[in-house]
């Protein structure tokens, strides 16, 4: 399946170049869904019109944003401000700032629980890859309750509402860390069995990642077995799911092209490039 570019939507320039993690805002009525846009040169969040392809304004004040994670049943936007080690929480519908908490040093990866309303925040460290954490913050008292070590650099996190665990990537020693919502511990970790877990998504009963030694793995999510991996064409980034249409969308700068991969066989089904 090629990928056919419907858009080009230009966005005001940052005093730095570089963007990073995006989500989408899935509002009751369709025509109102956004899309929210990590500016990290520019220190804002962008936002998107999903039904024109047209831009609409900015967030301010979000230094070094690196991560932005909606939930829109709930509706919270979170975005991990890496450049003062803070997380700040916005109404999504309106885009009111709820308040701003102080996390561990370089926050990335966002993951949430919404049964406990608990936001799980990945610390990069400083310098990168030094004492590393997850900052557990309580929404609603807007407050970091747990920190939690972790083996090295954190990259991206998701939530699992069958298993109430969080799954997170780790760059190096290449693992996937499982965090218990509950106990707010670690309860194992899984190899990978390529270099750098980077981008993760998880399908019922499988973990998807992608890694800077050029794969997409797929692993077991309660045992960790390798299930089957692909080859990909470059060093990955983020990688996102498609129900609908059992496909993985695999982003990877260079060559500059988003890998479609089958889900079922995991079978590469085309590049996109640009």
């Amino acid at each position: 399946m090629i990928l056919t570019r419907i858009a080009f939507i230009p966005l005001p320039p940052g005093q730095q170049p570089g963007f990073d993690h995006a989500d989408v805002y899935r509002a009751q009525s369709p025509r109102a869904s956004r899309l929210y846009v990590a500016h990290t040169g520019a220190d804002r969040i962008e936002v998107i019109d999903c039904l024109t392809n047209s831009y609409l304004n900015s967030l301010r004040d979000v230094p070094g944003v690196a991560g932005v994670l909606i939930d829109s049943e709930q509706d919270f936007i979170f975005s991990s401000d890496r450049g003062c080690a803070r997380v700040s929480i916005y109404r999504c519908s309106n885009e009111t700032l709820l308040g701003r908490v102080i996390v561990g040093d370089r926050p990335n990866g966002l993951a949430y629980d919404p049964v406990r309303r608990r936001l799980f925040v990945f610390n990069i460290g400083n310098p990168p890859g030094a004492n590393c954490t997850v900052s557990v913050i309580a929404v609603d008292e807007l407050r970091v309750i747990a920190t939690v070590p972790l083996p090295g650099r954190p990259r991206w996190a998701v939530y699992d509402a069958v298993t109430e665990h969080v799954y997170a990537n780790v760059q190096k020693p290449a693992q996937i860390v499982v965090l218990s919502a509950k106990d707010l511990k670690i309860a194992r970790a899984f190899n990978v069995p390529t270099a750098g877990p980077h981008g993760l998504a998880i399908s019922d009963e499988r973990l998807f990642c992608a890694a800077d030694g050029g794969a997409l793995v797929a692993l077991d999510r309660d045992s960790g077995a390798v299930l089957g991996s692909v080859t990909l064409p470059g060093e990955p980034d983020v990688v996102m799911h498609d129900p609908a249409s059992a496909r993985l969308y695999v982003a990877i700068g260079a060559p500059g092209v988003v890998s479609v991969i089958d889900e079922p066989a995991l079978g590469d089904a085309g590049d996109s490039r640009d």
